[in-house]
């Protein structure tokens, strides 16, 4: 496989300026049409919002037919595309915490968009894993989860369906649905608009938007996003030069800088703000037809495209818990960082699809979607973050000898030196769903087919120049050219009125999946000598205790930048590898009318995510005999895991109050999960070091557990045996007096879980003491139990799962002022607290090296000046006006370096300036 390689000094940009070209030039090209636009129904329109006495009725496509959303008995929530943008929410990353019990975070390593409903998520986010929540665009199943760092632009809505979605939605879903709904063109008339953002961190925005009508039956509509922005991080060059450390001779330890730096400089060059970690380099563009062929048949079309060059994110300290410890940020800020591998992404997501319809008759239509998708990425990440240990835990060499001094909490390498590269990365997807519906008085119906297919390649890489005991370096390489991804379906769900006020509604879907793997290859160096590393290129020195590098040593003809032909430790695939899986949902509901404005309802439902696997692997290291002589056979697996099933049941309430002037929801929930999918860093396997070199590795990849014996731990996905949640939820629209509009949700989410076989505490063992010290590690030699033998072993009954906080509420008020010269000043303010939750299952709660997100409150708020003709507006807008430090990602790279995250946006305000035509 060729490789295309990324570095910060590459000038291997994918220009496509006839993309972004045509994107604009149809907007605006589209727009000359346009100053004939009619003032009267914008006029009109402003003239019913001021004097509006009851709340507008608001349509969701939640049961695959548009209903009413306080008379559809599901939990959902639906954001307009004006609340969108007047909150800043460009990408569906940002929903987290709009809506109730909602939590999305990111991994910078990969741009996985981790998506969590109900505290049900899933940070896997290989080329074959599934998301615990669907992410549909138009109604349209879309599979790889950093799909979801597209920018949403020119949308008419977006709804968020909680709970499982098992009969209806493409893909079965455990969690819940995202369904981005765009714009669709307009037969009507000619209109468009055109928007500028300014804000701080430098940053600018331009949204336009165009509708072309070409008579009574066929209408063009185009949008173009572009945004940019400076870096949240204050990115420094790393040139950090330290060496191990030495005697002083009066009883302590001092480093032993040589004036060239310990970290890799290969790519090490200084960046400006616009191009550091955090900022944004993003655009998109989307071009739309709607064609009515004749009365009763219907084409809609649409090809998007997504383009980020930015520099992505990284994992950084968190200052306030890092406080009085070793890990203290001391003179470097919250947003400091040394960094020697500056980020990039290149990163292009290409979507085709078609909607065509047949009224057959009045009340019976068929429906056929059809999407194509091509995401491509390649991205380079510095892991580390430039957490360098502290100076406390760095190892002690005899100057005179060269050898490591054995001093009891002396554990690291004087640099913590980590990359991740996806050299090339393609996943293309095609998504059939042929749909057959019927609405009757009292009744109504829909049957369907759907069928995915994914065909994936990826070449990717761990760098890991500061691994081992013996500081030598390691790489892991990836190489997967062709992973599939296949499922279909039957499905159909439908309701009946029983009774005159009780309704009864019946699903069923019939779901089969495969995985495929085809002639992947990888190499993973655990415990490494390192030496094939330099690939000949370097000869290091001879001293088992000191690395054999300087940082500018290293050349580009080195791991990780070899070719697989060229790496140590190669597991091939042997042909490939398959899993298929098989499931029957269903769901059963009862609705009864308390009056026409009032409902409750019950309903039972199921849904599945399918089992799968990730890279083959070696459990006992390549040339080791097992631990556990009876895993010889079984040594090569793809850690392999089981599907996850999911049974809801759930009460609800929906009523329109007041004369209408208040909309209140109220949702009682009780969900059992078994086998729900868990990522993070585990130990898969263990072997006997016959070397001499006792499990010679990084903290976090090869362990010693006793003697000779070591465990060998990595990223790998697991199955809870079985956990439950339940809670309630409160949802209200209101208004309250003329001009205001009141809205918001309170809510009581309780998880728990109830089964685990086995779970090995490797957080921070190194460092935590007291009450919070880890286990002690169960016995690995003879007659031991092999499936915990070595383990740090935790009882996780009990336990929240990660992402659910017990508490959570928000609040938005917006109000309506008359100005003269026929104007209209809208205030808005919107706060919305948390209580604390847990970012790994761990549940580990200590004000240092805890796993939680503290609790925490944030308000936004908006002032938007508009003229009552609907020719302009002017916003002013700001988000997190509070500053909070939020975590949305958690990670504990290596003990001596303590906990490192990612983090939410900091305080972000503007102005925005919108011209309507």
């Amino acid at each position: 496989m060729s490789r295309k390689k990324i570095n910060s000094s590459s000038t291997n940009k994918h220009h496509r300026p006839s993309a972004t070209q045509l994107a604009v030039f149809v907007v605006l090209a589209m727009s000359q049409a346009a100053w004939a636009q009619s003032e009267a129904g914008k006029e009109a329109e402003k003239k019913e919002k001021s004097d509006r006495n009851e709340l507008p009725q608001v349509v969701v496509t939640a049961t695959r037919s548009k209903t009413d959303v306080m008379k559809t008995p599901v939990a959902v929530s639906a954001i307009s595309g004006e609340d969108l943008v007047r909150d800043n929410i460009k990408e569906i990353r940002n929903l987290s915490g709009v809506v109730p019990n909602v939590q999305i975070g990111l991994s910078p390593s990969d741009s996985g968009v981790l998506m969590s409903i109900r505290g049900i998520s899933s940070s896997a986010f290989s080329e074959l894993a599934d998301p615990a929540v669907g992410v549909h665009v138009d109604g349209v199943y879309s599979p790889r989860p950093q799909g979801a760092l597209a920018l949403m632009f020119d949308v008419e809505n977006v709804e968020v369906l909680r709970g499982a979605q098992g009969t209806l939605f493409g893909r079965n879903s455990t969690a819940g649905v995202i369904n981005v709904n765009p714009a669709k063109p307009d037969f009507k008339s000619d209109y468009g608009w055109s928007s500028l953002q300014l804000g701080n961190f430098n940053g600018r925005q331009f949204r336009s938007v165009y509708n072309k009508s070409l008579g009574d039956n066929f209408a063009l509509r185009g949008a173009v996003m572009i945004d940019k922005r400076d870096g949240f991080v204050r990115q420094q060059r790393d040139l950090t030069d330290r060496g191990f450390r030495v005697s002083d001779g009066k009883g302590g330890y001092v480093l032993t800088p040589n004036g060239r730096p310990d970290v890799d400089q290969r790519l090490n060059k200084e960046v400006s703000r616009a191009d550091s970690y955090g900022n944004s380099d993003q655009w998109a563009g989307r071009l739309s037809a709607r064609w009515a062929i004749s009365p009763q048949l219907e084409w809609q079309g649409a090809f998007d495209r997504f383009q980020n060059n930015g520099a992505g994110e990284i994992l950084m300290r968190d200052c306030k818990m890092a406080k009085g410890t070793p890990q203290d940020c001391g003179s470097m800020g919250q947003w400091d960082a040394k960094i020697n591998t500056p980020g990039k992404v290149d990163m292009t997501l290409d979507n085709w699809r078609s909607l065509l319809t047949w009224n057959i008759t009045p009340t019976i239509d068929v429906q056929l979607r059809t999407a194509y998708s091509v995401q491509t990425r390649q991205q380079v990440t510095d892991t580390d973050g430039g957490l360098h240990p502290a100076e406390q835990y760095i190892r002690v060499i005899n100057p005179a000898t060269l050898q490591l001094v054995t001093v009891p909490g002396t554990s690291a390498n004087p640099v913590d030196e980590r990359s991740t590269h996806t050299f090339d990365s393609k996943f293309r997807s095609t998504v059939h769903e042929l749909q057959l519906k019927q609405e009757e008085k009292n009744w109504r119906y829909v049957v369907g087919l759907f069928s995915l297919a994914e065909k994936n390649s990826i070449l990717y890489a761990l760098n890991d120049v500061s691994a081992g005991n013996l500081g030598n370096p390691t790489a892991h390489l990836y190489d997967q050219p062709d992973r599939r991804v296949s499922s279909r379906a039957l499905f159909a769900q439908g309701d009946l009125k029983v009774l005159p006020k009780l309704t009864a509604t019946l699903g069923i879907r019939q779901s089969w999946d495969t995985r495929e793997d085809k002639g992947g290859t990888t190499s993973e160096n655990y415990g490494s000598d390192g030496l094939f590393y330099y690939n000949g290129k370097f000869k290091p020195g001879s001293s088992p205790g000191v690395p054999g590098h300087n940082g500018d040593d290293l050349t580009m003809d080195m791991a990780p930048y070899l070719p697989i032909s060229q790496m140590p430790n190669v597991v091939v695939g042997g042909g490939k590898h398959k899993a298929n899986y098989k499931n029957f949902s269903y769901r059963l509901g009862l609705g009864y009318e308390l009056d026409k404005n009032q409902m409750v309802y019950a309903s039972v439902a199921t849904a599945y995510r399918p089992g799968g696997f990730t890279d083959r692997t070696d459990r006992c290291k390549t040339g080791m005999p097992c631990m556990d002589p009876a895993m010889e056979p079984k040594r090569i697996f793809f850690r392999d895991y089981d599907e996850e099933t999911t049974r809801n049941f759930e009460l609800g309430y929906k009523g329109k109050l007041l004369d209408k002037k208040l909309d209140l929801g109220v949702t009682v929930f009780n969900t059992d999960f078994r086998g729900l999918h868990y990522t993070e860093t585990q130990t898969f396997g263990a072997y006997v070091d016959t070397s001499g070199r006792r499990c010679a590795g990084s903290s976090w990849d090869s362990v010693s557990i006793g003697g000779d014996n070591c465990a060998l731990r990595g990223w790998i996905t697991t199955n809870i045996g079985k956990s439950t949640v339940r809670g309630i939820e409160i949802d209200y629209k209101a208004l309250p007096w003329k001009g205001g509009l009141l809205s918001g949700y309170v809510s009581l989410l309780d998880s728990k879980i109830k089964e685990w076989a086995a779970y090995d505490d490797g957080w921070l063992c190194g460092v935590r003491t007291g009450d919070i010290a880890c286990p002690p590690r169960l016995p690995s030699g003879a007659g031991s139990n092999p499936a915990t033998a070595g383990l740090r072993n935790v009882d996780m009954r009990g336990k929240s799962l990660p992402r659910s906080p017990k508490y959570s509420f928000s609040v938005n008020y917006s109000h309506e002022f008359g100005l003269p010269n026929d104007l209209t000043l809208t205030p808005t303010v919107g706060y919305r607290w948390q209580s604390r939750m847990f970012l790994r299952a761990l549940n580990l709660d200590h004000k240092n090296y805890g796993t939680q997100q503290d609790s925490y409150g944030m308000l936004n708020a908006s002032v938007k000046l508009a003229a009552n003709s609907g020719k302009w507006d002017v916003e002013l807008w700001g988000t997190n006006l509070t500053d909070e430090l939020v975590k949305n990602w958690l990670d504990n790279t290596r003990d001596a370096s303590g906990i490192a995250a990612g983090f939410n946006p900091p305080r972000q305000y503007g102005v925005r300036a919108t011209y309507y035509y």
